[in-house]
């Protein structure tokens, strides 16, 4: 079974995630989140850009710190391209846009939970210019 914490505080997530091969906990307190993430071995970590907007790679940067095993995916109704740029540089894994979760979330998590990133190609240009300079 694969590890889930969600850190939602709307149940959007929650509520598209209603597969049984995984164990999902669900948390609206980002700081109750980060503890339990502490004691985690390596989580897929499914982080509502809404909990925390512009101060998510911040909160990402803490999750790193908590647990760098830990494999954050920002998921958001929809984000900018420099904003999903950020939270990438910050220490996640992964994007992705809160209409197309429910067709996307099994994969998504089994790529995450396997050590691969889920970001567009064109993201993965944009994060490797970005790198470059």
């Amino acid at each position: 079974m694969i590890d889930v914490l969600v850190i939602d505080k709307t149940e959007q997530i929650k509520t598209l995630l209603l597969m049984e091969k995984l164990g999902v906990e669900v948390f609206g307190n980002e700081v109750k989140a980060l503890n339990v993430i502490e004691q985690r071995s390596s989580p897929v970590v499914l982080l509502h850009y809404n909990v925390r907007e512009q101060q998510t790679e911040d909160y990402i940067r803490l999750i790193m710190q908590a647990s760098s095993n830990s494999k954050v995916v920002v998921v958001a109704d929809e984000l900018d391209e420099n904003s999903v740029l950020k939270c990438l540089l910050a220490g996640a894994k992964g994007y992705q846009e809160m209409n197309q979760l429910d067709h996307h979330a099994e994969k998504m998590i089994a790529v995450m939970d396997a050590g691969e990133a889920w970001i567009t190609r064109r993201m993965t240009a944009t994060l490797l210019d970005s790198l470059r300079r």
